[in-house]
């Protein structure tokens, strides 16, 4: 039966209730990583016949700075991104952490978590790896590795303060990566095709955790 509605009224209903569709496809999404990829394959075809038909079913999130808005859509986590990462520790270990707030110096989940936080947090709760705290000094560990060559788990980095390496995020793949952005904000994922983050990238580390395990140990 079709709505009685007025048309304004739908509109305003529908404006109102997309915020909440988007929070809770997140927290969806971070119960499921913690569940692993059989349940993600479901979120991810829950993705291709929901957020498909509503184009509205966003959120805004603030930068790294704080100073605008960017409009980052939840079905960009296509399903096999969303397997994928439920099967490599780093990044099912920071998808649980969705939606956690932002925290200056913050480290574990409790608590929030800054950017190098959350690379700390789970890179040592999933691969028992105690990294260096601060992102510039994690760019300084690992191997390098070029843009196209991109593999889900490598850390990526971003000039975000007006110095090379003073943001760091977990790749995802097709794309994606999750973070921890700033005050105001918290753990999400975003693309980093869009112009905010392509203008600002520095480029990426792999983790080999026996590799790297011998190289903090010498240090």
């Amino acid at each position: 039966m079709a709505s009685t509605l007025p048309l304004q009224t739908q509109q305003n209903l529908t404006t109102k209730t997309a915020p909440i569709r988007h929070r809770q496809t997140t927290k969806g999404l971070r119960k499921l990583a913690s569940r692993g990829p059989a349940c993600l394959l479901v979120f991810g075809a829950l993705l291709l016949t929901g957020c498909a038909t509503s184009s509205d079913d966003r959120s805004a999130w603030l930068d790294p700075q704080g100073s605008r808005t960017a409009k980052v859509d939840l079905d960009e986590l296509d399903p096999v991104t969303a397997i994928a990462a439920a099967q490599h520790p780093l990044t099912k270990q920071a998808l649980t952490h969705l939606g956690i707030n932002y925290r200056y110096g913050g480290d574990a989940p409790d608590e929030g978590f800054d950017c190098s936080g959350l690379i700390f947090y789970s890179a040592q709760e999933s691969l028992g790896l105690r990294l260096p705290r601060r992102s510039v000094d994690i760019a300084r560990v690992g191997q390098k590795i070029d843009r196209p060559e991109l593999a889900l788990g490598d850390l990526v980095f971003f000039n975000t303060r007006g110095s090379r390496y003073s943001h760091v995020g977990i790749y995802l793949g097709n794309q994606l990566f999750v973070h921890a952005p700033s005050s105001g904000g918290e753990v999400r994922v975003e693309n980093m095709s869009k112009r905010y983050w392509a203008s600002r990238y520095n480029g990426a580390r792999r983790i080999d955790p026996i590799m790297l395990a011998d190289r903090l140990a010498q240090q």
